[in-house]
């Protein structure tokens, strides 16, 4: 089935620059994000495909100090470069550490302040979800918390679970003064942690059917592949199961492993 369409020069250069602006968005996340850490007792690596609309994923992890790393991922709602802007002004703030009168090693508070600074009705109607977690090297704690974000999950060394970490607060943006809360876990030697976007579970697969994040678990706790980034084989493992190979929203992933 054919389908033709007259555009004028106009409108076919008011298009290419679209998608430049989408592109010159995406090489600008892209750029911000932070390198893999591939060795040390706290390994980071990712895996970030923006899809064809552009979504508003970033995120971000480090050393807070010597004692704790911190690690975090954010999901503005909409699509195309504005959402990206917001993503990439929220990650900046987070990346230099310069919340006011914030301690980042509390999550809570993290939150907290972030929602006084991105109002919606101060940013275009942007508003956005996250999950932000601070590791204690020397207790091995991870005090973490989430604001409308679906959970992260902690996989054992065995592989033989995926442990939720989510704590019930509202997305960023969407009302001021709010009260946000943290919770925290042990975490197990040699476990590790799988942050993402729902660009990542939000699919239809072969046999006509939308995902949810259960389903992405059970393919989190396939088995890993020698050679292989755990992002890699999970973006690989999707778009095999998609009826479409291209997303429609970011595939945004972080795995942090804890020796």
């Amino acid at each position: 089935k054919f389908k033709h369409e007259w555009r004028t020069r106009e409108e076919i250069e008011q298009s290419d620059e679209f998608h430049r602006d989408l592109h010159r968005a995406a090489s600008y996340v892209k750029a911000l994000l932070p390198p893999p850490s591939r060795e040390g007792p706290i390994r980071a690596e990712w895996l970030y495909q923006p899809s064809a609309r552009l979504g508003g994923d970033a995120f971000g992890y480090g050393r807070l100090n010597e004692d704790q790393f911190v690690c975090y991922l954010v999901d503005v709602a909409g699509h195309g470069a504005g959402a990206a802007m917001h993503a990439v002004a929220i990650m900046n703030q987070l990346r230099q550490r310069s919340l006011p009168n914030t301690d980042m090693a509390q999550p809570e508070m993290v939150l907290s302040t972030l929602n006084e600074l991105f109002q919606m009705e101060d940013h275009a109607g942007l508003y956005f979800t996250i999950w932000y977690g601070v590791y204690n090297a020397r207790t091995r704690q991870l005090d973490f918390a989430s604001g409308g974000h679906h959970p992260a999950y902690i996989v054992p060394a065995d592989r033989c679970e995926a442990i939720p970490l989510r704590t019930r607060n509202v997305v960023i943006g969407a009302m001021p003064a709010m009260d946000f809360r943290q919770d925290s876990i042990v975490m197990p030697a040699g476990a590790s942690c799988y942050l993402f976007s729902d660009g990542v579970f939000e699919i239809i697969d072969k046999d006509g059917a939308q995902w949810a994040v259960d389903d992405f678990v059970k393919v989190i706790l396939e088995p890993t592949i020698e050679g292989q980034s755990e992002p890699q084989r999970l973006f690989e493992a999707v778009r095999e199961c998609a009826l479409s190979k291209t997303f429609d929203d970011d595939f945004s992933i972080v795995v942090v492993h804890f020796d």
